[in-house]
This record gives C-alpha cells, sequence and structure tokens, in this order.
C-alpha cells in the first residue's frame, strides 16, 4: 500500500511591508543609540582633556618646587633682537615653553634659543626657534576641538590673567603685578595666593582658530572699541575693571563693530609657544565660561579673550592647587570674577562654582 503523499510546502520571501518594518525598527534601534555612543565619546574626550590639564598641573608644582615659584606669564619685549626680516615689536615665549621639561617634551625645550627675545611678531612668516614654533604638543591640544586642522602649533590650554582687559600695562604701570595667578614681567607663587590656591583659576581651555573670518561665535575680533574710561582710549593706564556696567557697555558695542567688519580672520590660539594675548596661551576672566558675547581684542593686547571649550555646558579648569573641576556656563559673574583672582579677599564657597 503506497504512503499517501505529502502535501508540498511552497517557501516565500519578506514581503514589502515586512522588510520596510524591519528596516524600520533597525532605523529606531540606531537612533537610540547613537546619542548613547556619542555621550560615550564626549565622556572619553572629555577624561582626555581633563588628564592633559592634570598634567600641566603636575608641571606646573614641579617647575614651583625647583624655582619656588609658577613660570611668568611672558615679555613684551620692545628691544630684544627680533625674528630676520621683522623690526617691529615681538613676543617673548610664553609659560608653556617653561614648562617643556616637566611634560616630557625635553627635546623641544633643549632645542629653543632663548638668545632670541621675540617669538613672533606681527606676521605668520616672521617668527624664531621655527622648529619648535611649528610643532604640535598632544598634551595642549584637547580631542575635542579639532580646531579646524589649521594651526597644529596651537594649543587649547591658555593661563589666565584673570578678570582685567589689560594684560601688559597692569593697574597703570608695567609692573606686571596683576590680578591673576599669572602676570606679565612677573611671576608669581603659592606665597602671593593669599585667596587659597584652591580657589584661584590658574589654567582653563580655550578654543584654537580656524582662520576664517571671525563671527559672533566667540572667534576673537581684532581693532576692537577701547574699553569705557580707558586712558587714549585704548585700555593703557587704567584701573583694573571689574565692573558689571563696564562689560555690559563694552560687549554691544563690540558686537556692532564686529557686524561692521568683513576683514578680521580667526586666528585664535595659534602659537602655544608665544606670549600673545589671543594667539597664544593667554585669556582674561571678564566674560563667564562660553559667553554669547564675542570675544574681543585690539591691537594693544588689551581685550575680552575668554575661556571656551566644546564640551558640553561648560569648560574644564585647573586651579593652582592642580585640581581640575569643571565649571559650568552658568556660573555668577561675580563667583568667577572671585576665583580669578589670587588675592582679591573674596569669600567663596565651592557649592557656588
Amino acid at each position: 500500500m503506497s504512503s499517501p503523499l505529502r502535501p508540498i510546502r511552497e517557501s516565500r520571501g519578506f514581503t514589502l511591508i515586512e522588510l520596510l518594518v524591519v528596516i524600520a525598527i533597525i532605523a529606531v534601534l540606531i537612533a537610540l543609540l547613537l546619542p548613547a555612543v556619542q555621550a560615550a565619546r564626549g565622556a572619553a574626550r572629555r577624561s582626555q582633556c581633563v588628564n592633559n590639564l592634570k598634567q600641566i598641573g603636575l608641571a606646573l608644582h614641579n617647575y614651583h618646587s625647583t624655582h619656588d615659584r609658577f613660570p611668568i606669564l611672558g615679555t613684551y619685549p620692545a628691544n630684544a633682537p627680533a625674528p630676520i626680516g621683522d623690526t617691529g615689536l615681538g613676543h617673548g615665549p610664553s609659560l608653556l615653553v617653561m614648562l617643556l621639561s616637566n611634560v616630557e617634551q625635553t627635546a623641544l625645550y633643549n632645542a629653543f634659543n632663548f638668545s632670541f627675545g621675540n617669538v613672533t611678531c606681527c606676521s605668520p612668516n616672521t617668527v624664531a626657534n621655527p622648529t619648535v614654533i611649528n610643532a604640535s604638543v598632544a598634551g595642549y591640544l584637547c580631542p575635542s576641538d579639532p580646531g579646524g586642522g589649521v594651526y597644529k602649533s596651537g594649543s587649547n590650554y591658555v593661563a589666565t590673567v584673570g578678570p582685567q582687559f589689560n594684560i601688559w600695562s597692569i593697574q597703570g604701570n608695567n609692573s606686571g603685578v596683576g590680578v591673576g595667578m599669572f602676570g606679565a614681567y612677573s611671576a608669581f607663587g603659592l606665597r602671593d595666593c593669599t585667596d587659597g590656591s584652591s580657589n584661584t583659576v590658574a589654567f582653563g581651555e580655550a578654543l584654537i582658530g580656524d582662520n576664517n573670518a571671525a563671527g559672533l561665535n566667540g572667534a576673537e575680533f581684532y581693532n576692537c572699541v577701547p574699553w569705557p574710561g580707558s586712558a587714549s582710549g585704548t585700555g593703557v593706564g587704567m584701573v583694573m575693571p571689574i565692573s558689571v556696567g563696564n562689560l555690559r557697555t563694552y560687549a554691544p558695542t563690540c558686537i556692532t563693530a564686529q557686524k561692521n567688519k568683513t576683514n578680521e580672520s580667526n586666528s585664535g590660539r595659534q602659537y602655544w609657544a608665544a606670549a600673545r594675548f589671543g594667539q597664544g596661551p593667554i585669556v582674561s576672566m571678564l566674560q563667564t565660561p562660553n559667553s554669547r558675547f564675542p570675544d574681543c581684542q585690539n591691537t594693544n593686547d588689551n581685550g575680552t579673550i575668554t575661556m571656551r571649550s566644546k564640551h558640553s555646558g561648560g569648560i574644564n579648569t585647573l586651579f593652582s592647587d592642580g585640581s581640575v573641576k569643571f565649571i559650568k556656563d552658568s556660573v555668577n559673574e561675580l563667583t568667577w570674577w572671585s576665583i580669578g583672582t589670587k588675592a582679591g579677599g573674596e569669600v567663596v564657597d565651592a557649592s557656588s562654582y
């Protein structure tokens, strides 16, 4: 007796609707996972940035243990030997040069010729010590800021002069007695930090320029309007202007001037090795982190160059005791100014920032 025939089942593929549903589900899963992946990458970059600042903090304290002071911010030598082909004023080496031996860059430090008083001057083509000046130092760069990939010799980590507009002629003279942890012409140590090293910012973050036209996104704008009440309309010879009124007067006029300018380019933090305000690793603390007001600077190295970062919600800052803290963009202005001074006598609660 023959066995009954089994029914033959026809195999079929996915229908178009089923395929679209599967694709939609995959797309939703990717959309849900992508922010988490990006957040994880951002956290890793921020962690590396914190580590870079901690290394600079260790370097500062190693330097301090040897010299009983932190490095000088820099000099503005009018009569020092200028780079070949340049007769203009120049800028001396920055404090990041002085720290090279303490950040495992001894070879770069030994290659630097300190007989040149000037490092850079009025043109990118007029530089002394080009091998060192044009070198890229990984520990001076934040992984979150590509900087347009233009200035490989830049630095995202900047020393602060505190809440003041003019860094070279401070308090009406050239003594360099600044309000921040660092000052021009003079070096300060922990003994000068009477506000407490854990309450005084030493370093912070800033963005490297991309050589594009300076817009209203924080890029510094040169040849700005003068600070209110400054002598000769430049800011030179003035008293340190920690004033909400002055800042509120200055910022809108600077924005207006910037909108009317078309030939300014953003070369911020171009040289880590040059003690230049704006183009070098030097900032002020007049404006709070990532301020909505643009950075302004005039030709006399005065201005409101501000701490900024690509991290969401704030910046990493290195305090004078070597600790690194994340300061939110929403920090109160008076609190920000208070932690910018080394001997202002302010009483600041750590919970306020």
